[in-house]
């Protein structure tokens, strides 16, 4: 962290914010540990959803799952909208955390609230399990289920908004960056959430090309607001474990906040390069978006580097989350350069490249930061008790065999869809190596699948105690 330049503004005052010291055994409201476990739930429906999608891949595994009903097309969507749903649960956790320990904690009317949005989502992450598996489907991209289930969603998250967003009344300009990101992403998500039905409109459905067009603003924009989440959470968090504050307020965390809005609306042309916009807007989009990639990769090392300085021993099993994410984003980094450059993707687009790209950036980066942030708040939760468990060798086993799986099975998507997509580019038939190498997906999915349950399920254990407020 040399050279850091920290704005003018302060943090709020000290009689608002708790100690950074101490950092477990302090109390965790039960508002976290419930958010906390519906979250990682989410990751158990989305490995086992796409655990059976991947079967796909091999033609006596599709038969027998097709004579089930168990398409790929009602596969898919149950795992990326579980997913999605584990990111934006996870990272509401840790805001909790916040909401519960700053300006006199939650009172009544958060509570309520709170009841309110979690019985929101429970009934629509369970209806959309059940509505999906049976074939109930929309057939759009990440918001793949019925409507009626999007405003239950959007009824919950505007419970939530009006909690968090209330808290601005202490002040904004002055907070932190997490503070910044965290308002940002709750009011994008809105916005967002609500552009991608637009497919509800009769002008928007009626013409293809529009409908394309806002389809995929709207999920590169949804995905913005959930990033938007997560780096709040990896602020706030990472400010705790390194006991710095001057971070959070530092010009590199404005930076990334900064293109990372610009971004959000412009990432989305990295999908719609076959359709008629300009080269401008191809550009651009492909600009920002290395920018923000470069940023936050800087951003995460600065916090390793922080928090390796204040004692690799205190928290090594919680860190190894995050060490392993900041080398996700340095590979995922070198990826979108290839999948934006216009003439490349022109080649690539559609392929297994895409796929590759899209499991390096929500597991490597997005999983690996929330995997790391909810074993802190474990910790807040169980302290001396859990620690050891947190910080143990099999965390740290649990963390190289996510990674080890990963990157083979990255690494084969993107190479067998490079090559599929140059042949297909030069009229050619797919060469034999790629269609007789498809079992790599379900093997090595398997295993990340299975290690991705034993985080999530060895988490839910140690969350097994009653907080103690």
């Amino acid at each position: 962290m040399t050279q850091m330049e920290t704005r003018p503004s302060q943090h709020v005052t000290p009689a608002t914010t708790p100690s950074l010291d101490g950092l477990t055994g302090q109390g965790v409201d039960r508002t976290v540990v419930i958010q906390l476990r519906m979250a990682l739930l989410c990751i158990v429906v989305a490995v086992g959803g796409g655990a059976l999608a991947a079967l796909h891949y091999l033609p006596s595994c599709a038969e027998w799952l097709n004579g089930r009903s168990l398409t790929l097309t009602r596969l898919r969507p149950l795992h990326t909208t579980f997913a999605s749903l584990w990111i934006f649960g996870g990272s509401l956790a840790v805001m909790y955390h916040y909401l519960s320990t700053q300006h006199g904690g939650l009172d009544r009317g958060d509570r309520r609230r709170f009841l309110f949005h979690t019985v929101c989502w429970l009934l629509a992450g369970a209806g959309i399990f059940v509505s999906l598996a049976a074939g109930v489907l929309s057939g759009r991209e990440y918001l793949d289920f019925h409507p009626i289930f999007s405003v239950m969603l959007l009824a919950g998250w505007s419970a939530f908004a009006w909690t968090f967003l209330k808290r601005l009344k202490h002040g904004f300009w002055a907070q932190p960056i997490y503070i910044w990101f965290w308002t940002i992403g709750t009011l994008y998500f809105v916005y967002t959430f609500v552009e991608g039905h637009s497919y509800l409109l009769p002008a928007v459905f009626e013409n293809p090309v529009r409908d394309m067009q806002i389809q995929w603003k709207s999920c590169g924009t949804l995905v913005g607001s959930f990033n938007f989440l997560m780096y709040g959470s990896l602020g706030y968090v990472g400010e705790r474990l390194s006991g710095d504050r001057r971070y959070a307020q530092s010009s590199t965390a404005f930076w990334l906040f900064g293109v990372g809005c610009l971004n959000s609306f412009t990432n989305y042309a990295h999908h719609t390069y076959h359709l008629p916009q300009t080269s401008s807007v191809k550009w651009i989009a492909f600009v920002v978006s290395m920018i923000e990639v470069v940023i936050l990769l800087k951003v995460m090392m600065d916090l390793s580097a922080a928090m390796r300085k204040r004692g690799t021993s205190q928290f090594c099993g919680r860190l190894s989350w995050l060490t392993a994410a900041k080398w996700w984003t340095f590979a995922m980094l070198f990826t979108s350069i290839v999948i934006s450059v216009p003439s490349w993707n022109s080649i690539i687009h559609g392929t297994q490249v895409i796929v590759a790209h899209a499991m390096g950036t929500t597991i490597g980066i997005d999983t690996l930061v929330l995997l790391g942030t909810s074993s802190w708040l474990i910790c807040e939760v169980g302290g001396a008790r859990v620690m050891p468990k947190i910080d143990g060798a099999l965390q740290r086993h649990t963390v190289r065999w996510i990674s080890g799986a990963l990157t083979v099975l990255v690494t084969w998507l993107t190479l067998a869809g490079a090559t599929h997509g140059y042949y297909r580019y030069l009229g050619e038939s797919t060469p034999d190596w790629v269609v007789g190498s498809r079992w790599v997906l379900p093997v090595c999915g398997g295993v990340l699948g299975c290690w991705l349950l034993v985080a999530a399920v060895r988490m839910l254990r140690m969350l097994s105690s009653r907080p103690t407020t």
